[in-house]
């Protein structure tokens, strides 16, 4: 039964248009809907069952997942055996190797969630799969660049290896995972739009577009900063090789030195483009 308003106190009206004044302004959440929800909301095309394509292009992606993750395993257990590559520099490919082997593993679990398969698919889970994904990128994004800091060291200081302490190595391995997860655990703890539709990502439903462009940022200039050490390192060592090959009477041992630098960089490359 409503309440005559001239039956009410004043303060209480204040107080009743108080507290509908902050219901209202106060953002609606949408953590119990469904993905779907989500993707008609963001225009994104969300499958309803498998075609032929789809089928093709999950067979492909699984069989490609697992060669990139046994690949990977290859590489860790060949520097863990071999007394030869324990060095800093492998350490850190062997780092590398597993952020790979971890974005095939990531890959593997998005294969099994995509398509149809991303309607059965919770709030959490979905967060957790692209979680996933931008963990592993990220993580290898940032082992490449700490990679090229490494052996932009050793080349200026003429050196094979770099003296940084085993100690250091483990440090720098432990800030790039604990950065990679935070990058992609921030969507999941509160940076996305299921509180804020209207921001909602047209690419990733879920994912709010600015955490999205700060992310996108974020890896851009660390690989910017990462081409451009690479490309100082080729410019100096074709510099010097030039300059060498001029003087023939010059150490036969630097030019050894610089050509073993040259190709261990070729080599970081080649498994980046490959991976």
């Amino acid at each position: 039964m409503d309440i005559p308003t001239d039956l009410v106190p004043s303060s209480m009206m204040s107080q009743l248009e108080v507290i509908e004044s902050t219901a209202m302004s106060e953002p609606q959440c949408y953590y119990n809907e469904t993905i779907a929800f989500f993707y008609n909301r963001s225009g994104k095309y969300l499958a309803t069952e498998w075609n032929t394509v789809s089928k093709l292009v999950m067979g492909l992606g699984i069989t490609v997942c697992i060669f990139i993750m046994l690949a990977n395993l290859l590489v860790m257990v060949a520097i863990y055996v071999n007394r030869r590559f324990h060095f800093p520099i492998y350490y850190l490919m062997a780092n590398l190797a597993a952020a790979d082997f971890f974005a095939g593993l990531a890959y593997f679990y998005l294969m099994f969630n995509t398509g149809p398969n991303t309607r059965r698919l919770t709030v959490s889970t979905w967060l957790l799969r692209q979680g996933l994904i931008d963990t592993s990128l990220t993580a290898s994004v940032a082992n490449l660049l700490a990679i090229a800091i490494e052996r932009h060291i050793t080349v200026f200081r003429m050196q094979l290896h770099t003296r940084m302490s085993n100690r250091r190595v483990v440090v720098v391995i432990v800030v790039i995972w604990t950065m990679a997860i935070v990058m992609g655990a921030i969507p999941s703890v509160g940076w996305n739009c299921i509180c804020d539709i209207t921001h909602c990502s047209n690419m990733a439903p879920l994912y709010s577009d600015s955490y999205l462009v700060f992310w996108a940022i974020f890896n851009l200039v660390t690989f910017v900063v990462m081409v451009v050490l690479y490309a100082h390192i080729f410019g100096y060592v074709r510099q010097r090789t030039m300059r060498m090959s001029r003087h023939s009477s010059g150490p036969r041992r630097n030019r050894d030195t610089m050509m073993s630098l040259l190709k261990t960089v070729v080599i970081v490359l080649g498994k980046c483009l490959l991976c």
